[in-house]
C-alpha cells in the first residue's frame, strides 16, 4: 500500500521569520542535544526559522559537528562565528560578550525575534513558541517570553493573555532577567541595551539583570507562560561551567 503524503500548511499570515540564536563553547554531546531536541519539538513553521551560531573558539570539529547536525534536519543557517572574539589585551579572558552582541545584532538583522539560547539546555516536549511570537507581536508593553524555571521568592504579578496565564517578572528582586532560554523582540535591546564586553557570561547575566530590575523609564516586560512546567521548557543538562 503506498504511503499517503502528509502536505505541511503553509505558515500563518503574518507571521514573521524567527532567529534561533546559540552560544556554545566545547560542550559538543550538550550542543547537540539542545539542537536535536528543539528542531523536533519547536513548534514554528521551519521554512522561516535560521541559526545564529556563536562559538567562542572551541577545539576542531565541534562547530563542524553543530552544522551537520542542523543541515541533517533541514535548518537554515544564517550566521556562523568560529573565532573568539576579544578586545586587544583581552584574548586569554572569559569575556565573551562581544560575540554574542554581534550574533545577537546578526540576528535582529533577519528578524525582531530571536530566540536566545546557551548550549546546555534540551527541550523534551513540544512548545508552541508560534503563541509567544503572536503575544510579543500584540503587546508592545512586553519585550521578551522567558521559559525558565520558577524560582522561589521571586517577585511576580500574575498576566493573562489569549487565555494563558503569565507571571510578569517584576524589579523588586533579583534575577528577573536569566541566562534561560528567551525569546527576545528587539524593543528589548533597543531599551535595555546590549550584553556587557568585559564581563564572563555568568556576570553578563546578573548585569542584564541590574539593567532590568534598576530600569526606571518603565521598559519593556518579562513574561513567563505558567503552562509550562515549573522546571521550564527547557531542561538544564550542563554539568560543568565552560568559562571557569
Amino acid at each position: 500500500m503506498a504511503r499517503k503524503k502528509v502536505s505541511i500548511p503553509p505558515p500563518e499570515p503574518g507571521l514573521p521569520p524567527l532567529a534561533i540564536a546559540l552560544v556554545t563553547y566545547e560542550r559538543t554531546e550538550e550542543a547537540l542535544r539542545t539542537i536535536r531536541s528543539t528542531c523536533e519539538n519547536l513548534g514554528y513553521p521551519r521554512e522561516l526559522r535560521a541559526w545564529f551560531i556563536n562559538d567562542d573558539g572551541s577545539r576542531d570539529g565541534h562547530v563542524g559537528q553543530l552544522t551537520e547536525a542542523l543541515q541533517g534536519m533541514g535548518e537554515m543557517i544564517g550566521y556562523l562565528q568560529t573565532e573568539r572574539m576579544r578586545r586587544e589585551g583581552q584574548e586569554g579572558t572569559y569575556f565573551a560578550g562581544m560575540g554574542w552582541n554581534k550574533t545577537l545584532g546578526l540576528a535582529h538583522q533577519f528578524s525582531d525575534y530571536v530566540l536566545w539560547l546557551e548550549d546546555d539546555w534540551v527541550l523534551d516536549e513540544t512548545l508552541d513558541l508560534t503563541r509567544y511570537v503572536k503575544l510579543l507581536q500584540k503587546r508592545e508593553d512586553v519585550g521578551a517570553v522567558s521559559f525558565r524555571i520558577l524560582s522561589i521568592e521571586t517577585d511576580v504579578r500574575t498576566k493573562g493573555y489569549d487565555g494563558e496565564m503569565f507571571v510578569q517578572y517584576l524589579r523588586t528582586s533579583q534575577y528577573a532577567y536569566s541566562g534561560n532560554p528567551i525569546l527576545r523582540h528587539a524593543r528589548f535591546v533597543k531599551h535595555y541595551g546590549w550584553f556587557h564586553e568585559e564581563r564572563d557570561p555568568g556576570n553578563i547575566e546578573l548585569e542584564y539583570d541590574d539593567k532590568y530590575r534598576l530600569d526606571e523609564k518603565d521598559g519593556p516586560w518579562i513574561w513567563r507562560p505558567l503552562t509550562i512546567s515549573p522546571w521550564g521548557a527547557w531542561k538544564h543538562v550542563g554539568k560543568e561551567k565552560t568559562w571557569k
